[in-house]
């Protein structure tokens, strides 16, 4: 055989691909020592600025390093980059600590009609919502298999990390403080009155991550703001193991109000083992609560959830006018402590809005309610179709208020434990509680916390916590069976479903 040809026949493959394939780099940026004039893919050789790394085209599998512990004052603004699931597109920092972006009034990082990105390892600070910024920190717009971990956001009018439009979103270990409108925003990019209507983005997941003192957008005057977390438009969402605090003191507006952790326009959202406290709402602004199901949803549950001190309901299930139906939602094993200081006085707050579309199939049972302000739950003026609450755990420390407030059509209370601090107020049963013809009227005995307690919790340890619990052994069986529980309680023992569970959140 001519070896000659051999060696032809076998280089041209090589030739090709060294000429015609693309390969993925790895590229750095110093701003000390790096040069626009470099090729950026080694340390040695790094560039110096982001807008070099804006100019750059980019493929599948690159890498992009910030030096650690440097900062830049500029934003990354990226467009149609596609990735795969063998070769994402990284963005990160290098060396030691993090990179951070001063973004001034712009936003600092900007993503659009990408697929298969990582983000990690960033911090981004802007000028201060109210110091000219008017953007969102990270904004990421129409994008799918989105990454984003361990990174930091601050100083925005609106969001610190924004997601509109794209599928297949997952946001960890985020720390979102000090924004306008929002911590964490993940909505459609469907536009009309309501955004989020076709609930289009599909599976969204939220964990590890903090939103703490968002305190409102002054550039909104006619809708809510100031909110910890929240999803809208979403098909298949997990919010797990995070932290809503002292959100939503500054918003500018009467009216509607910004919440800890919320959804609405959803479908088969759960929100569990999440912690909202001292979340707030301005002087005359309503709502100010720890968590909410709202306009839209359907097929959800908020389960293992700790909601206290907050100034509006605990558990907010809400219907506005030109939603979709509302329908189908459950609300387990959750425990409200002192909430609704200001609005809604009470644990879990039902409103609809008279225009709206009926509220339907609503189960709220094993949750553990406490309040010295007004009610166990307390109902807006509406229409609630199948509003069911069982093994419920009333716990309440005033002695003029009751355990069931408000007028209400298509609700039914049985087998929930009422008490009353105020002992002699139990001697004689009010009207609502008598409605329950299976009513459980006895102490419960439940340890409570003190609120510096309550202060050294996070989202991570409170489903370990010693208060709470039923001290009474015979409270531990008296609750009915319900199909489909969930499969344990708030402290994470097994509800075989063959057995009485306990009365509320127990163990």
């Amino acid at each position: 055989m001519n070896t000659g040809k051999l060696f032809l026949l076998l280089l041209i493959p090589i030739l090709f691909c060294f000429y015609g394939c693309e390969r993925e780099n790895t590229y750095y940026i110093d701003p000390t020592n790096g040069s626009d004039d470099n090729s950026g893919t080694r340390i040695s050789s790094a560039w110096k600025t982001l807008e070099k790394a804006n100019s750059h085209r980019y493929q599948a599998g690159d890498q992009l390093y910030l030096k650690g512990g440097q900062i830049f004052k500029a934003s990354l603004d990226l467009d149609s980059i596609a990735g795969s699931s063998e070769k994402p597109f990284v963005i990160s920092s290098f060396g030691e600590g993090k990179a951070t972006i001063l973004s001034g009034d712009s936003a600092a990082i900007t993503i659009k009609n990408s697929s298969f990105i990582v983000f990690k390892n960033l911090v981004c600070q802007g000028s201060g919502r109210l110091k000219g910024n008017k953007t969102n920190g990270f904004d990421f717009i129409s994008n799918t298999n989105l990454t984003i971990d361990s990174v930091e956001a601050s100083g925005y009018l609106f969001s610190g990390i924004r997601i509109n439009g794209g599928s297949d979103i997952r946001i960890t270990h985020a720390y979102a403080h000090d924004n306008g409108f929002c911590g964490i925003h993940v909505t459609s990019d469907q536009r009309g009155k309501d955004d989020s209507k076709d609930k289009s983005i599909r599976n969204v997941y939220i964990g590890y991550s903090v939103a703490e003192n968002n305190p409102g957008c002054p550039a909104i005057k006619d809708n809510h703001s100031g909110n910890g977390i929240l999803i809208g438009g979403v098909t298949n969402g997990l919010i797990e193991y995070c932290e809503a605090m002292k959100n939503g003191w500054d918003m500018p507006r009467k009216g509607n109000g910004p919440v800890g952790i919320w959804a609405y326009q959803s479908d088969s959202v759960t929100i569990q083992h999440c912690y909202a406290h001292h979340n707030a709402t301005s002087p005359e602004g309503k709502d100010g609560g720890g968590f909410d199901f709202d306009g839209g949803m359907t097929n959800s549950v908020m389960q293992y959830n700790l909601s206290v001190f907050n100034e509006g309901p605990g558990y907010g299930i809400f219907q506005y006018a030109d939603a979709k139906e509302w329908h189908n939602n459950v609300v387990r094993y959750n425990i409200s402590y002192h909430d609704g200081i200001k609005n809604g006085q009470c644990g879990i707050l039902m409103w609809c809005d008279p225009v709206a579309l009926p509220m339907k199939d609503f189960h709220a049972y094993n949750n553990t309610i406490v309040n010295k302000f007004g009610y166990g739950v307390n109902f807006l003026p509406g229409h609630y179709e199948n509003f069911v609450f069982e093994n419920n755990l009333f716990l309440l420390t005033e002695k003029s208020k009751e355990f069931t407030g408000g007028e209400f059509t298509g609700a039914s209370f049985s087998n929930n434990l009422y008490w009353n601090t105020f002992h002699a107020f139990n001697a004689i049963p009010q009207p609502k509680v008598q409605l329950d013809s299976t009513a459980l009227i006895v102490d419960p005995q439940l340890v409570l916390p003190e609120s510096d307690d309550l202060e050294k919790l996070s989202s991570e340890n409170i489903n370990t916590v010693k208060w709470f619990h039923l001290s009474d052994s015979q409270l531990k069986v008296k609750g009915k069976n319900i199909d489909h529980n969930g499969g344990k309680d708030y402290w994470g023992n097994l509800v075989s479903g063959e057995t009485n569970p306990g009365i509320g959140a127990f163990e």
